[in-house]
């Protein structure tokens, strides 16, 4: 029995400089890569990215654009970053042309992949599935140009999915999207495990967990607790992911680099509460293990993280709108909850005690194998 193909275009992908980028993309396609045979496009951040890769079962391609060694996220976003990003995506796509495929064609991030895969699928070899996941929709999707390029691109999907019911309705509302699924991006099954390490400190211990930058929210966390502690708060701050950004003037957080799922899953274990002030957001996998942990979070409402809690049980929500005050709420908070520990308690509980499902990586493949199936009968 001939094996089905999948041909995935993403807008962001591990590569050899920064292996942990989009990790939760290249591990979903890895298990998804027992069922269907994959080829992968993805931009090459850094020269030293490879521009062919054969990764286990997983076929990938990058192309090279004028990215200046950095990310979107990093300020790799320009006009001359971004004309030639779809430049180069255009044109390794357009080896699809060439290729007889009779598959399914899947988009991670709709804005510019949408737009630019369109022209090389065919609703009937070769239909396009598109996985909206945060700043497609939310950042680039708003402006008059995104806007356009992503509603044209969605036009010809036949199946469009949404991280998040907000972004779901967001692509509704404003971009005509009559029929979109959520499907919120599931964690690694490392974290049904059973604690192996508790509390090690008395001082309340902080947890950070991703990118270090602005755009994520770890400049606000980062200055946050330095107030706390400049104010007297026996506070520490563990900081998981690799970026740019380090400590804030005479500050240094505990810096651990990338690690592994189970990694991540022992800070938590050790953590008392989870820090995620970000300026915009799907639904974040690291709130869903921070859920998996009955780890408190402190975090903006934005995107998908009101709707994985139970009104306020088990998180804090950082309601202030300018920089200095989100800060200066981070320092409150941490001060009360050195001084009242048993809200962290109650916290962990209500975790606990949620009937709100938490998502795994097996339950998206699951679903992506279902849809994959659907659209190609």
């Amino acid at each position: 029995m001939a094996v089905p193909k999948l041909r995935v275009f993403s807008a962001s992908w591990p590569g050899k400089v920064e292996p942990w980028r989009a990790r939760f993309i290249r591990d979903l396609h890895a298990d998804l890569a027992h069922e269907f045979e994959t080829q992968v496009i993805a931009p090459a951040v850094h020269p030293d990215d490879p521009t062919e890769e054969q990764d286990g079962n997983l076929r990938v391609r990058r192309f090279r654009y004028r990215s200046g060694g950095k990310s979107p996220r990093q300020g790799g976003v320009g006009l001359v970053q971004s004309c030639s990003w779809m430049l180069a995506g255009r044109k390794e796509l357009k080896k699809w042309q060439s290729e007889q495929f009779d598959g399914v064609t899947l988009v991670h991030w709709g804005l510019p992949g949408a737009f630019l895969a369109a022209p090389f699928c065919n609703p009937e070899k070769s239909p396009m599935v598109v996985w909206c996941h945060g700043s497609d929709v939310h950042r680039h999707g708003r402006g008059i140009l995104g806007s356009f390029l992503l509603r044209r691109g969605l036009k010809s999907a036949v199946k469009v999915m949404a991280a998040s019911a907000e972004m779901a309705s967001e692509l509704k509302s404003l971009h005509g999207v009559s029929d979109v699924e959520v499907l919120p991006v599931g964690i690694d099954s490392v974290f049904q495990a059973p604690a192996k390490i508790g509390r090690k400190e008395a001082r309340l211990q902080a947890l950070w967990v991703g990118e270090r930058i602005e755009s994520k929210g770890y400049g606000r966390a980062l200055r946050g607790v330095q107030q706390a502690v400049a104010r007297g708060v026996s506070v520490s701050l563990e900081v998981i992911g690799e970026g740019p950004l380090t400590g804030f003037r005479d500050y240094i957080p505990t810096l651990r680099g990338s690690v592994d799922s189970a990694g991540v899953r022992e800070a938590m274990d050790r953590a008392d509460l989870l820090l995620l002030p970000s300026h915009g957001e799907g639904t974040p996998l690291v709130i869903q293990e921070a859920r998996s942990r009955n780890l408190p979070v402190a975090a903006t409402p934005v995107g998908g993280i009101p709707d994985l809690f139970e009104a306020e049980n088990g998180w804090f929500p950082l309601n202030a709108k300018s920089e200095t005050d989100l800060e200066s709420e981070i320092c409150d908070l941490l001060a009360l909850l050195e001084n009242q520990p048993e809200i962290l308690q109650k916290c962990r509980q209500d975790l606990e005690n949620s009937s709100i499902p938490i998502q795994y990586r097996c339950n998206n493949t699951d679903r992506l194998t279902e849809i994959f199936r659907e659209v190609s009968s």
